[in-house]
């Protein structure tokens, strides 16, 4: 045989033995490993294609688990489809790249909307994700491992120190858009450069069993954003942020009508933030109702630089209604408010502002110690809050004011934006109610730890009200 036949016949012996580098091998057993599919791992290389690829052949298979082994995969935008399943295993980082250049928009156009009231991407719902479903079902995201969202590399230092965002940035760095079926389940997700986790429109949504770390100093570094979403449970978390924990929004970010979020169920909630552990609104261009958070606790972490500003916040100021939310079994420790309960008229969206409804609230077996500005339920002059119930409740407010206020009452402050410490000093060291239609307290115990001049409740313009407190 002639050395150039020997040559040829070798040649051809290895195409038949490795395949192209273009091919991309079939699932195994529903599994596509994205070492397979050109993915390094290594933190440095750029994994974006790879994985994606492994996403797109697993898809066209009918669907299946891509796998991400140990390592550190470096990455922009991940687009997961119809059942599929991103299993992050132990030892695995999904980490999201520092260059904004890596990611897609979702949708293109929100690209012109970024830099809004003073920072990128109105205060974190913006169009560029780490990991995005849109349209999509049976999706999850599971495994053990973690993903990370390398904040740090997004955010400036202002004149103060304080860390701010006036770059494009990865956030949410996971959403969903008009999915259902979606599950995110035993994942640690660290640095998140804004919103964490934000179901938007979907329908059927899982969140347990996950462990949420992120900057506390990070501007809008919320947990878990639920908006304008349906028939969601989010379980077992521990959150840790540098603003709410677990908010439920109704926002309307792709604009049309915007949808309800209802029969949603939080519970064994962990979290502690700068702001609020869990929230209802602000934004509310959309309605709410049968919403139950059962079970939490919200502290504030070592490290953190402030307490919460408030334990339970819910604000509805944009014309929606707001119905039917029981929320129980709850530890509140150090939030400056521990409760707070707003209809406003800030009407965001609204053409002429037009105030919304809101009743059919129950708050019962909560304990909360440590803060300094009385919980308050306040409604309108003309728009009560109606159906308001609080039993089983023990509140202990640090105290020590040595003489009551002598000054005109809180301002109506009708539409501004809606948070605990907008009225100023407030006349009860316990809890503060106005313009209220059906107030119920029962086993309502309101103390504090220095003696204070203030009464322990102050009710203006409160039909029927039941109020036996001690």
């Amino acid at each position: 045989m002639h050395a150039l036949e020997a040559a040829s016949l070798a040649v051809l012996g290895l195409l038949l033995i490795v395949p192209p580098a273009a091919a991309a091998p079939p699932p195994r057993d529903g599994l596509c490993n994205a070492l397979a599919y050109g993915a390094r791992g290594d933190g440095k290389t750029l994994d974006t294609r790879a994985i994606q690829k492994a996403v797109d052949v697993c898809a066209g298979h009918g669907g299946g688990v891509v796998v991400l082994p140990q390592g550190v995969f470096l990455s922009g935008t991940i687009v997961l489809r119809d059942r599929i399943t991103l299993r992050i295993m132990p030892g695995a980082v999904l980490a999201a790249s520092p260059r904004i250049e890596d990611f897609r928009p979702f949708p293109p156009e929100d690209v012109a909307k970024i830099a809004i009231d003073g920072s990128t991407q109105n205060k974190g719902n913006g169009p560029y994700h780490l990991i995005h479903v849109e349209g999509a079902h049976d999706v999850a995201i599971d495994g053990g491992g973690e993903i990370r969202g390398n904040g740090a590399a997004y955010w400036d230092r202002a004149a103060d120190g304080a860390l701010v965002s006036r770059r494009p940035r990865p956030t949410p760095l996971i959403e969903t858009v008009a999915s259902r079926g979606v599950r995110i389940e035993n994942v640690t997700i660290t640095g998140a450069a804004g919103w964490t986790v934000h179901p938007l429109e979907s329908d059927g949504v899982v969140i347990r069993d996950v462990r949420i770390f992120n900057d506390p100093l990070g501007p809008n570094t919320d947990g878990i954003d639920i908006d304008s979403s349906r028939n969601v449970i989010v379980s077992d978390v521990h959150v840790e942020a540098g603003d709410d924990c677990v908010v439920l929004k109704t926002t309307g970010r792709r604009g049309g009508k915007v949808a309800a979020t209802e029969n949603v169920l939080v519970s064994n909630l962990v979290c502690s933030s700068d702001d609020q552990g869990f929230k209802i609104g602000t934004e509310s261009l959309g309605d709410f109702r049968n919403i139950t958070l059962n079970g939490a606790t919200i502290f504030q972490a070592p490290g953190f630089y402030r307490p919460p500003t408030t334990g339970i916040a819910m604000s509805m100021v944009d014309g929606a209604s707001f119905e039917n939310v029981i929320v129980s079994n709850v530890v509140i420790r150090d939030a400056h408010t521990p409760l707070f309960l707003r209809l406003g008229n800030r009407g965001r969206g609204q053409p002429v502002p037009v105030a919304g409804r809101l009743r059919h609230v129950i708050f019962s077996n909560i304990v909360a110690t440590g803060g300094d500005l009385a919980s308050s339920i306040t409604g309108l002059r003309d728009h009560p809050v109606e159906d308001v119930t609080l039993s089983d409740i023990s509140i202990t407010m640090k105290g020590g004011e040595r003489s009551a206020p002598a000054g005109p009452p809180p301002p109506e402050a009708d539409g501004a934006y809606p948070h605990a410490p907008m009225f100023g000093p407030l006349p009860a060291h316990g809890l503060y109610v106005r313009h209220v239609r059906g107030l119920t307290l029962r086993n309502v115990r309101l103390m504090t730890e220095e003696p204070d001049a203030r009464p322990s409740l102050v009710t203006e313009d409160v039909e029927r009200a039941d109020n036996p407190t001690r």
